[in-house]
């Protein structure tokens, strides 16, 4: 706690560090030994040991709200969804599930459950509606943020469970002063989407302590599906065969409308052209093509679901975190904070989409004289709206302190409880279909409608109790120093409940999907960790932490790391480490719920003699069950890498990555069970996985709902190199800043089907081999621009599976055609005045670059690319302190 030379410059590396902190690291700060006799040790995400470096033997991005703020982002997703190194896979707001309020990170692609994510160095519950696994950033406000650090590492031997691709540790503000107070407002060109944002800030101190309160408020607008052309409705004959084929010629078009499953196959209502005519959305009859696969030919009664549906669900969110700290003596620090959000969430989709068992043979859609199967669009029901609130309390209370002259001790409580609430209105009620078909009540009427419309209501809650200790301490002393040691313990109480209405659990709801799952565990960690310095150049660290669940057993996990500094401008460094991931209780212990799936069903494309390449994705009825007794997956990570700093004001680092897992769990999907079957493996695959279903008719149509389920035996790796360079340039006529994040994967690995041979699927469809973001920063006085360039690498437009020699162990996934590297820009203008205050503008997707589209001018739906989808976005801005 000394406030010397050194330790302010720390301090302020921290602060101002861009992607290359080795050029403002400790070690880079000459400090005058006369006046500096020890050194403030700081702890950078990725050891719990405390140190003098910035950089260290893991690399760690650290980028400041500033630097965010610079680019133009509003909200922690938005921040990270920007970073280089978050590779594809992360989720957005969309609408269309009880999950549309959320928003994740996914590290090397690896899937947002394999990145673990801190607040303040303690793990963050895991969101309710993603099965209690993976963080919801949306729930963390951006105003009370001071920097996020990335560590681009293995880290289970530290944190424990999900640290497989890397950690996000979020820091918050504290010891804040004063008042502040920020507002801005944004209008893309495109309908939809608006951004507004507010924050407040306060602060007091005293010679005890400090108190810290921040009000945050963030809104999004919806995007809806008719305020883009590429996914507005469209319907054409793109082929020129004299047929609209339903999904391969339409856009926004669905075959539930007014669509008979009869005798011999699909056919389209006698009252489809009336319809069409009649309803707004119908389209009338269009050709079944091969999508529904297995029955030849036929028809079926479009509808236009895109007229109505949101595709971006819109955001309302309000936050408050307060904290605190109070010096009880000069060694010991009292420490709090609470942190309270709460997050509207609006969806709107067209109105159910629904079978319709059992039409009787004489009603007016139904051509045949016996019972047959409905796909049917209940219009009359209105258009269903999802609204979603999600509600977060955070508590943290602990006690730190030093004890001597080399001990840190720290005593934490953490409380977290998630309660994410879920409502849809306008679903469709089997009992009341039953019951206006029992008394022949008019489904048109005002009665009929009313028996037929349901709400629907979805409580996910999750519960967290956390428990930490730890003390760190010096003891023995090698050449390079004294060995610093740090050895600790948490406890975690988790409680999982989601809960459905009872008619949705009962199958009794048209239009929706879900069940129910509840569980708990407790999980017992003990960890210890050790850094060596052998020489003045040369430090070896290593950790051991185990961790017992109540539920599947015991992990315990090693790392050891290495960091060499042949000059004091070069650094050399090394880790490996092994990690795990637990399965969540939602993956353990779900009720099995239903969701429509899609697919690409080669097996009904080859019997119609229709090529691998040219077989369009369908939707099957699936049912999804959990599996109680699934293991933790095990992972290994290398990394190596050099960091110089030895030309002024210059930086690069460069890092080689290298994530194998094994034992993915993962869901043994529809697609995994068709690829199987292409490759006559699905009868065995049944058979060692007793449950998982695919079964079809004398006609090869897929029989009834395909049945899925969670097991170990996936595989997953990630192989690739992080280049990060900066370069400050002062001029006569103000300074310039320069910097450069680029993720090149070299390898990005996984099943062709589950327990399958693996491919490498770099340059697939949404699988980028690399990504990179340019900053050029320029000030001068008052005024500050910044200029922001994201780019991401060309993939294939298209893919499908390759039978090769008909041997499944040779099946690989094929590309086709290209998508062209993806370039946006954003610009952030800065106006400071002494008195009153700091003035705003700027604009995102300054070119207003589009979204990617395929070569049939249809939109490839990937989170990517949102950017385009939004639009320009132009903004302003107020800020002034006080």
């Amino acid at each position: 706690m000394l406030n010397n030379k050194v330790s302010k410059a720390v301090r302020l590396a921290i602060a101002f560090s861009a992607a290359s902190t080795a050029a403002f690291s400790a070690s880079s700060v000459a400090a005058d030994e006369n006046e500096v006799e020890k050194v403030e040790r700081i702890e950078v995400t990725g050891s719990r040991i405390k140190r003098t470096d910035l950089e260290g033997a893991s690399p760690v991005e650290v980028i400041t709200t500033a630097q965010f703020e610079e680019q133009g982002r509003i909200s922690v997703a938005d921040a990270l969804r920007s970073v280089t190194s978050n590779s594809f896979g992360s989720f957005v707001p969309s609408s269309g599930s009880s999950a549309q309020s959320q928003s994740t990170v996914s590290l090397l692609g690896a899937g947002s459950d394999r990145t673990l994510v801190l607040v303040d160095g303690k793990r963050v519950a895991g969101s309710p509606s993603l099965g209690g696994s993976a963080a919801n950033l949306s729930s963390i406000p951006m105003a009370a943020v001071e920097r996020i650090e990335i560590l681009k590492d293995g880290a289970s031997a530290i944190y424990g469970s999900d640290a497989i691709a890397g950690v996000i540790n979020i820091i918050l503000k504290k010891d804040f002063e004063g008042a502040s107070f920020d507002v801005q407002f944004g209008r893309p060109s495109n309908e939809g989407a608006d951004t507004k944002q507010m924050s407040v800030s306060f602060g007091v101190s005293s010679e005890k302590g400090n108190i810290t309160f921040v009000y945050d408020h963030q809104e999004q607008g919806a995007i809806f599906d008719k305020d883009r052309e590429y996914t507005a409705a469209s319907w054409e004959d793109t082929n020129g065969d004299g047929l609209v084929s339903i999904y391969d010629e339409t856009v926004g078009v669905s075959y539930y409308g007014a669509t008979i499953l009869g005798p011999d196959g699909f056919v389209a209502s006698a009252k489809c052209d009336e319809l069409a005519s009649s309803v707004p959305g119908f389209v009338g009859v269009l050709d079944q093509g091969s999508l529904l696969g297995g029955v030849g030919g036929g028809e079926v009664c479009g509808y236009a679901y895109a007229n109505v549906s949101a595709n971006m669900a819109s955001t309302n969110k309000d936050s408050i975190m307060v904290s605190s700290n109070y010096n009880i003596t000069d060694d010991i620090e009292l420490y709090a904070r609470a942190m309270l959000s709460r997050n509207d969430s609006f969806g709107r989709y067209a109105p159910p989409a629904a079978k319709w068992n059992n039409m009787a043979a004489g009603n007016e859609h139904n051509p045949y004289d016996e019972e047959v199967t409905g796909y049917f669009r209940w219009y009359g029901i209105g258009n269903r709206d999802g609204l979603v609130t999600d509600y977060q309390q955070d508590y943290m209370i602990g006690l730190k302190g030093i004890a001597g002259d080399s001990i840190d001790w720290e005593f934490a409580y953490h409380k977290a409880k998630l309660d994410y609430r879920s409502v849809g209105r306008y679903y469709l009620s089997y009992s009341g279909l039953a019951y206006n078909e029992k008394y022949g009540i008019d489904l048109g009427s005002e009665e009929g409608i009313n028996n037929l419309r349901s709400t629907t209501y979805t409580e996910n809650q999750n519960e967290m109790d956390h428990y930490f200790f730890g003390v760190g301490f010096a003891l023995g002393e090698l050449a390079g120093g004294e060995i610093q040691h740090y050895f600790g313990g948490e406890y975690f109480d988790q409680q999982f409940d989601s809960q459905y209405d009872a008619q949705s659990e009962a199958g009794l709801i048209g239009g929706s999907a879900g069940n129910s799952a509840m569980g708990e565990r407790d999980t017992t960690a003990f960890f210890y960790e050790i850094s060596m310095p052998f020489t003045d150049n040369l430090i070896v660290s290593a950790a051991l932490r185990r961790d017992d669940y109540s539920d599947f057993g015991s992990v315990t996990n090693p790392s050891v790391k290495l960091e060499y500094r042949p000059t004091d401008d070069i650094l050399l460094r090394a880790s490996y480490s092994e990690g795990f991931r637990a399965p969540s209780l939602d993956e353990l212990l779900a009720a099995t719920s239903f969701s429509a799936t899609s697919a690409t069903d080669y097996v009904a494309c080859e019997a119609q003699g229709i090529s691998a390449s040219e077989c369009k994705s369908r939707q099957f009825d699936n049912l999804i069950q959990s599996n109680d007794e699934l293991g933790p997956e095990e992972s290994e990570y290398i990394n190596a890498g050099i960091v110089y700093s030895g030309i002024e004001n210059f930086a690069v680092k460069l890092d080689y990555f290298s994530l194998e897992v094994e034992n993915v769990i993962s869901s043994i999907t529809v697609q995994s069970l068709i690829n199987a079957e292409v490759g006559g493996q699905l009868d065995d695959l049944m058979a060692k996985y007793p449950g998982v279903k695919l079964e079809r008719d004398e006609n090869g149509a897929v029989l009834g709902d395909v049945i899925t389920r969670s097991e170990n035996g996936a595989y997953m790796s990630r192989k690739g190199l992080d280049l990060n360079l900066e370069y400050k340039l002062e001029t006569g006529f103000g300074d310039f800043t320069f910097g450069n994040t680029t993720t090149y994967l070299l390898e990005s690995a996984g099943d062709v089907y589950f327990s399958g041979p693996s491919q490498d699927f770099i340059g697939m469809p949404g699988t980028p081999d690399w990504r990179s973001q340019f900053n050029i920063n320029y000030s001068m006085d008052n005024l500050s621009v910044a200029w922001t360039t994201d780019l991401i690498s060309s993939v294939y437009e298209d893919q499908y599976l390759d039978l090769g020699d008909g041997n499944p162990e040779n099946f690989r996934y094929k590309g086709e055609n290209h998508d062209p590297t993806y370039v946006t820009h954003n610009i952030n203008i800065k106006y400071y005045t002494e008195s009153f205050g700091t003035f705003t503008l700027g604009a995102r997707n300054l070119f207003d670059k589009g979204v990617v589209k395929d070569d049939d001018g249809f939109w490839n739906d990937d989170t990517l690319y949102y950017a385009g989808h939004i639009g320009r976005e132009v903004f302003a801005g107020y800020s002034i302190s006080f």
